[in-house]
């Protein structure tokens, strides 16, 4: 009765396994088989690889860390900013560049000087108020989105680590479910095939093989709503992990 069991559940699994390894009408590889006899827990990798999987395949932390990086840049920027403030300059000068100016010394006297021609290089440097009164704020205020960025890349983590967690756990419970609804299905279908040859001999009335009749509906019904959640947790588990749960069967 166990291997019926986990037979039923084993096909589940397989059956998506198969569908995520296809391309068109040709299979990439062989996929990687469950013990029919052993519990899913058994056979999958550990919890805290399957969290390492699930941080590293998060797009929501793909994208903290590239606003932190874009915190980081503007940080770097603004600490050199200052060079802004720093100009270089070439000019050249050629023709007359005769000054004429008067001669104090002797009224109604002029005098002149020429300007050397040639090439000129310096640099001009401008020291506005702000940067004595409010760089070192506006660095600060980098600095906190900075470490704000950071913050929330954790909070973010923490979250999906939570949530991975807890379907864990409902993958792990909907496949136990599974196996139980599997075995009580199979149980009172063979007690309902039993009532059925007795209620021909004559042995048990129609009430009786009734009330057995629904039973094992009742029995059918429970599994196919096991046979539904565990379904979902199963997909729902591989977006969150972001890998095909091909890769957390551990490889015998």
């Amino acid at each position: 009765m166990r291997i019926k069991v986990f037979s039923t559940l084993f096909l589940l699994i397989l059956h998506y396994a198969c569908y995520a390894q296809t391309t068109g009408a040709e299979r990439k590889s062989a996929p990687v088989l469950l013990d029919e006899q052993k519990e899913l827990q058994q056979q999958i990798v550990p919890l805290d690889s399957i969290l390492e999987l699930a941080v590293n395949n998060s797009p929501s932390v793909k994208f903290q860390n590239d606003l932190i990086e874009a915190a980081k840049s503007q940080l770097e920027f603004s600490k050199k900013q200052w060079s802004n403030n720093v100009v270089g300059f070439v000019n050249y000068s050629a023709g007359n560049q005769s000054i004429v100016s008067a001669d104090s010394q002797s009224p109604g006297t002029q005098t002149s000087s020429n300007v050397t021609n040639g090439l000129r290089v310096g640099v001009q440097v401008n020291l506005p108020l702000f940067e004595l009164l409010g760089r070192k704020s506006q660095t600060k205020i980098y600095k906190h989105d900075l470490n704000s960025t950071i913050n929330k890349k954790d909070e973010s983590i923490q979250e999906l680590k939570k949530e991975v967690i807890l379907q864990y756990y409902n993958l792990l419970y909907s496949s136990n479910l599974l196996a139980i609804r599997s075995d009580a299905k199979q149980s009172t279908t063979s007690e309902y095939a039993i009532a059925e040859k007795q209620f021909r001999d004559g042995i048990i009335d129609l009430g009786e093989l009734s009330r057995l009749k629904t039973i094992e509906v009742n029995a059918r019904a429970d599994y196919e709503e096991a046979k539904r959640q565990f379904s979902t947790y199963y997909n729902q588990f591989e977006v969150l992990v972001g890998v095909p749960f091909q890769q957390l069967i551990l490889k015998r």
